[in-house]
């Protein structure tokens, strides 16, 4: 099955002509019509957990939407907190001399990261 990629013409923020809206509809249609032929099983099952799956799969596939995009170190320090350490450890490993910072600079580069990394997990898991 083949899918079209996007035109030049919406990369560029114009808006996409009604021919082009067309052809998207019927490519999703033809990709909705596929992945139903292929996991009706698994639909039957749960309809809502699999339709909250695709589009999970979906959206991490498109663009993101618009806001800031991912910092590697915060995806970095998501995975070492994920994997089982504790956020002290991750600012040791990413903020030289993290040591030497005063009590409040400490707290703040903690605060800092246990607020993003908790963003993430909400993204994640919604």
């Amino acid at each position: 099955m083949e899918y079209k990629t996007t035109t030049s013409q919406q990369i560029k923020g114009k808006r996409p002509s009604v021919a082009s809206n067309r052809n998207l509809e019927e490519t999703v249609i033809q990709f909705v019509t596929g992945v139903r032929s292929r996991f009706q099983d698994q639909i039957a099952s749960d309809a809502r957990g699999f339709k909250k799956l695709i589009i999970r799969l979906v959206r991490r596939q498109l663009p993101p939407r618009p806001g800031r995009p991912n910092d590697p170190q915060i995806d970095a320090a998501f995975r070492l907190v994920q994997q089982g350490r504790t956020v002290k450890d991750v600012l040791r490993l990413q903020i030289p001399g993290f040591e030497r910072l005063d009590t409040y600079g400490r707290y703040l580069a903690e605060k800092g990261l246990r607020a993003a990394i908790a963003r993430r997990r909400k993204r994640v898991t919604s």
